[in-house]
């Protein structure tokens, strides 16, 4: 008997044990998610919910599920009422957490009520009638999320890619570089050579004289190889020339004269 009840006293601690390797990991990570949440908060003060943009949208540390619902509702104006309306949708229920754990701003933007007569049968059949959308030239150094998502076949996701890339580069000098190396170059529509413009390019930001190796090799077009032979010359006699940079080794397989929209020599 005796030993019968020390095999099964063996047998209970082996299974806490065992049921302990599995629980702590969890826990683990559930407050690692919890403890980036809050990080994330007290970076924010509030969130806007009913007047947040997609690149606003796809940034935050959510489900994709949960963002597209989020985007689906500020495309409609179909704003959040109160916390109990947006704690109970069941579309952003894995994501209930990080709701609760901030500031959430309800306001929104009203349409206003329209005032005077009512218009004639008329007027109202005029009014009724379905309206030809004009869109207008967006200058991508200065056009935000809202705009583009609003062009026909863009979206939230191209409306990213297009933002990420102005982000990395500080801005948008050549059109062309952009098709070639993003996603936009497959899906361009002839319609957006006149839709999606470049009416003012800013100066160059870098220089070969003054920036410093960190800035020129957080520059995505310039790798390590590149900056440090950049920086050797410069060291060594002066910033050097573009048309010497042409000849050296390191940028035989680049386009120098792109890499002079964005980094001038003095």
């Amino acid at each position: 008997m005796r030993e019968q009840l020390e095999l099964t006293a063996i047998l209970l601690c082996i299974a806490l044990a065992s049921g302990a390797m599995f629980l702590f990991p969890v826990e683990k990570k559930i407050a690692e998610h919890g403890a980036f949440l809050q990080l994330w908060w007290s970076a924010n003060d509030s969130l806007p919910i009913n007047k947040i943009d997609s690149a606003h949208i796809y940034s935050m540390p959510i489900d994709e599920a949960t963002k597209r619902s989020l985007w689906f509702r500020r495309k409609r104006n179909w704003p959040y009422k109160s916390s109990s309306e947006l704690l109970s949708d069941p579309y952003l229920k894995s994501d209930s957490l990080f709701f609760a754990l901030g500031a959430i701003d309800f306001s929104f933007n009203q349409k206003p009520k329209q005032e005077g007569p009512r218009p004639s049968a008329r007027l109202q059949e005029y009014y009724h009638r379905p309206k030809v959308k004009n869109y207008g030239p967006l200058d991508l150094n200065t056009c935000d999320s809202a705009s583009l998502d609003a062009l026909p076949g863009v979206g939230p996701g191209m409306a990213r890619i297009l933002l990420d890339y102005r982000t990395s580069h500080g801005y948008i000098a050549d059109i062309d570089h952009l098709k070639q190396t993003t996603y936009f170059g497959k899906i361009w529509r002839e319609a957006w050579d006149e839709l999606l413009v470049l009416n003012e390019v800013p100066p160059p930001k870098l220089s070969l004289s003054r920036s410093t190796f960190q800035e020129l090799l957080d520059f995505p077009e310039l790798n390590y190889a590149q900056v440090k032979r950049i920086c050797f010359y410069r060291e060594s006699f002066a910033a050097p020339l573009w048309s010497e940079i042409a000849e050296w080794e390191e940028f035989s397989a680049i386009d120098t004269t792109f890499l002079q929209l964005y980094i001038s020599r003095n």
